[in-house]
């Protein structure tokens, strides 16, 4: 893929998927009405950036996660997270032009294995995902 192609692919406005049944399954068991909708704030944030700016957003704080607390779906190579709400962070993938959520973490610290450090995204390099 040409270095072209690549910015092309990191400047398409962001689509999600929350059919996850995991992912629903963990909005769907907070309890804090501000939680719930911070959640739904951050979908809809995503909805109005692109990759490129996904990448470097402070609020989101795109992480790659070296060792998941969550099995990798077929064919993914690597999982990130991102700041749904102050104390919580989701679980989630690019797939194409796609984020697709698959959990949230029950606090911040539950997204990441202990000891391990999540090494950010460098902004600069495409993701690409079969």
């Amino acid at each position: 893929m040409t270095k072209q192609a690549q910015r092309s692919g990191n400047e398409q406005k962001v689509k999600v998927d929350i059919n996850n049944p995991e992912f629903l399954k963990s909005w769907f068991t907070l309890k804090d009405k501000n939680e719930i909708a911070r959640v739904l704030n951050t979908i809809e944030k995503a909805l109005q950036l692109t990759w490129s700016q996904v990448y470097r957003d402070p609020g989101l704080k795109w992480e790659r996660i070296t060792h998941p607390p969550v099995p990798l779906p077929d064919e993914i190579d690597v999982l990130y997270s991102i700041r749904v709400a102050q104390a919580r962070r989701a679980i989630v993938y690019r797939h194409q032009e796609i984020m697709r959520f698959l959990w949230i973490a029950e606090d911040h610290d539950a997204t990441y294995l202990k000891s391990k450090k999540p090494e950010a995204h460098d902004a600069r390099q495409p993701i690409h995902l079969s």
